[in-house]
Order: structure tokens, then C-alpha cells, then sequence
């Protein structure tokens, strides 16, 4: 028993060894993935009530049109100023009408409205969506 425990001994103690004479291993840091998008601070209100969200991403902003436009069914007015598109003043005011009884058509129509600096606002009764659009 003792001829097999020093050659073991022995080779545990140069594997030790050759082990710590190694390089040791650097791990590189893994970047994070963002996702590419816009980000936006929208203000909004809710028959009246204001709000403030910031939206990072453009899921995020169809989601919350999305949600938007539910309200409108419900029978709430709602009101979207995407504060991060740039506008452009001038002495007259653009109001823009848009009806449809189509929610994506007017679901599409509201954000390309707010990102192009707009006040939007969607109703919904009887069926349609009255969208007006103000800057």
C-alpha cells in the first residue's frame, strides 16, 4: 500500500504544481445587446388626466399606442404628445383629421402622427376612430 501512495503523492503534488505555473485565464466581459430604437418621454392624458411615460424601445411605443387605442374603446378621449419629436412652430395651426373603422389603420396613423411632432388625439364611438392631429 505504501509503494502506490508516494508515487500518487508525487503526482498530485507536480500536477499542483504545473497547474500554478499556467497563465492565468482572463475573462472578457460580454457586452449587453441593446436593442436598437427610439426613445421617447411621452405626455398623455386619459379624459382629461395627465400623464408621463418614457418608452425605450419601439415595442414599447406600439404597445403603448396599443393600449391607447383600448382606452378609446372603452369610451375615454385620449390625448399622445411624443415630447422627443422634433416639431416644427409656425402661425397657423395643422390639424390633420383621419376616420377609419380600421384599428390598425388608426392605430398606425396616431404614432406616425405623434412622431412627427403632432398632438394626437383618438376617439372611438360607433364603431369609428376620429383621430385629430394637431401641431
Amino acid at each position: 500500500m505504501r509503494k502506490n501512495f508516494v508515487p500518487v503523492a508525487v503526482f498530485l503534488m507536480l500536477t499542483t504544481m504545473a497547474v500554478s505555473c499556467q497563465k492565468e485565464r482572463t475573462i472578457e466581459p460580454q457586452s449587453a445587446v441593446a436593442e436598437i430604437g427610439t426613445v421617447r418621454t411621452v405626455n398623455y392624458s386619459v379624459n382629461g388626466v395627465d400623464h408621463q411615460i418614457t418608452l425605450y424601445s419601439d415595442a414599447e411605443w406600439d404597445a403603448f399606442v396599443d393600449s391607447m387605442m383600448s382606452l378609446s374603446e372603452q369610451g375615454k378621449e385620449v390625448c399622445i404628445i411624443n415630447e422627443d419629436a422634433s416639431t416644427q412652430t409656425s402661425m397657423t395651426k395643422d390639424i390633420q383629421t383621419f376616420t377609419t373603422t380600421d384599428r390598425d389603420e388608426a392605430k398606425a396613423w396616431a404614432k406616425q402622427k405623434a412622431d412627427e411632432g403632432y398632438e394626437v388625439t383618438i376617439n372611438f364611438k360607433e364603431g369609428v376612430y376620429t383621430c385629430v392631429a394637431i401641431n
